[in-house]
């Protein structure tokens, strides 16, 4: 749909401050981008007026268009730095273009007239909120990873038909430790990344604009810039070497409001927390990908390093030939069991992070909107006594004093109000943001090792039946073996994860509530001093 004219099937009116375009219906509009992403299009009006509206109030009028010319038009564009090659703008990135069918368009427009409301589930207390909201987005699926397994030949791996050459550097180790549980053998030493400095920058004189920010490695302390498609690049070169690990998903695509002050900084925040996770992560923290990422300040470099990223062929289940843990055989039904009780546990545990979610959003909202309005409305109530008082010749003096300073004081916790989430809820929420993509990616990994146990059992069928040599059920087994032993490493990184981490940040949590508190006590305390001798 992209470089045709529309037209507008109902009037719309675009939200004030925001990106969207009004439209009345009748009037005839030309698409400039069709793959914005939740029902919405790009395009401007006969009047050159842009903005985005939705594609349920429109109707294509000139099918001759090609929508392909135009995405490969808008792909020989000028690019940014070292990236002239990938330069889209979108915070969507490029989807292939796709007219909505009648009965969606009547869906998307049931949608966009609906208020929403966070629900998770019957099972689950729904938060409802005084202040109007979107729900909370959802976290980008990974690609199906049994369907990754397939395509990439998953018996070939299983039956050692194509065994991958695998460079040392390659190389994931696996160890068992205490309790006849396994863990990642780091290969480097720990260390950290820091997410600072966003700026604004821009190019073709000024057309595009775009967000950079400074990643600082602790391993060497040289600053290199990247912007938020590159982590999305990055995002989505771990997913497909990874399939045995859930990554870390990112901030949440944004269509408008991407240069306000507020939302910058609230990104680099989760964007810390995305590389923290990636910096702690045993594997993550030593791929080549990551560290060309987060250490290549050359032009030069950058390139080449890019393409031979992309062109990897140690990818999804090909990279389990990388794996090197112990020859001994595993019990499988002990095995079945663990998997099956840790697959319970992250089904229990994935709506109860979904709605702790949504409590932290929710308690930002009412601590920036409507608790901070309660407190003012009752400082403007002792302010508007103590003026009242001042007419009676005998109240005049410290008392309406006093009430003035009351009025002042409630109006000043109304402000506390308003700053705190940034101390409290909304590092909370970014926190179990990481957490919620990843346990939502991990029913995807274990279904890898149900498919391979699957797959034994069928095998063990041939040997039975003589149609399978039982040499290569064997061998089968210790390959199903090295998958279960990657996901029981991954059940224990996570554990850890959870127990540290999240301990950690619930205690950063309740000290900053606590001093929070102490701040509202401290100026009501304030406020009775002033009616004392």
């Amino acid at each position: 749909m992209e470089g045709q004219q529309v037209r507008a099937l109902y009037d719309f009116t675009g939200e004030p401050g925001t990106a969207e375009l009004s439209i009345i219906a009748g009037e005839v509009l030309t698409v400039m981008r069709d793959n914005v992403g939740d029902g919405w299009c790009e395009g401007f009006n006969q009047n050159g007026k842009s903005g985005l509206f939705p594609v349920a109030y429109v109707q294509i009028v000139d099918t001759t268009a090609s929508a392909p010319n135009a995405m490969t038009a808008s792909q020989q564009s000028s690019g940014d730095y070292w990236d002239d090659d990938w330069d889209d703008d979108s915070e969507i990135g490029q989807t292939q273009a796709y007219v909505p069918s009648q009965q969606q368009q009547q869906q998307n427009m049931i949608q966009l007239q609906q208020h929403h409301s966070v629900d998770y589930g019957d099972s689950m207390q729904t938060i409802h909120s005084v202040i109007p909201e979107r729900p909370i987005p959802s976290v980008p699926k990974r690609n199906n990873k049994f369907s990754t397994l397939i395509k990439s030949g998953e018996d070939n791996f299983l039956l050692g038909v194509r065994v991958a050459s695998v460079p040392e550097s390659e190389k994931l180790y696996i160890e068992e430790i205490e309790g006849g549980r396994y863990k990642w053998v780091p290969s480097r030493d720990p260390y950290s990344c820091v997410v600072t400095s966003p700026k604004k920058e821009s190019k073709l004189k000024g057309l595009k604009s775009f967000i950079v920010y400074q990643l600082t490695p602790t391993f060497n302390n040289i600053q290199v810039s990247r912007r938020y498609k590159h982590f999305d690049w990055l995002h989505g070169r771990l997913e497909e070497k990874y399939c045995f690990i859930p990554i870390p998903p990112l901030p949440d695509k944004q269509i408008s409001g991407r240069y306000e002050e507020q939302f910058i900084e609230h990104r680099r925040t989760q964007l810390q927390e995305f590389v923290d996770y990636v910096c702690r992560h045993p594997v993550l923290a030593c791929s080549r990908v990551w560290e060309h990422f987060i250490t290549c300040t050359d032009e030069k470099r950058w390139k080449p390093g890019k393409r031979q990223a992309e062109k990897d062929e140690l990818l999804g289940v090909n990279y389990f030939n990388a794996i090197q843990c112990p020859d001994s055989t595993l019990d499988t039904i002990k095995v079945e069991i663990q998997t099956d009780a840790f697959s319970k546990f992250i089904t229990g545990l994935d709506p109860v992070v979904k709605n702790f979610m949504a409590m932290a959003i929710d308690q930002t909202k009412k601590c920036q909107v409507l608790y901070k309005r309660e407190f003012q409305k009752i400082g403007q109530s002792f302010t508007a006594l103590g003026h009242a008082l001042e007419g009676d010749d005998i109240s005049r003096g410290r008392l309406t004093r006093a009430l003035k300073v009351t009025g002042d004081a409630y109006n000043e916790i109304g402000k506390f109000y308003e700053e705190q989430p940034k101390f409290d809820w909304e590092p909370l929420s970014d926190k179990f943001h990481i957490y919620r993509g990843i346990i939502s990616s991990f029913p995807d990994v274990i279904s890898i090792h149900k498919s391979a146990v699957q797959k034994r059992r069928d095998y063990e069928k041939l040997v039975s039946e003589h149609k399978m040599e039982p040499q290569q059920l064997r061998e089968l087994s210790q390959r199903t073996d090295v998958i279960a032993r990657a996901l029981l490493a991954e059940e224990t990184h996570f554990q850890t994860e959870q127990e540290i981490h999240l301990t950690q940040a619930m205690k950063t949590h309740l000290t900053e509530q606590i001093t929070f508190y102490q701040k509202i006590v401290d100026k009501l305390r304030e406020a009775l001093s002033a009616y004392e001798g």
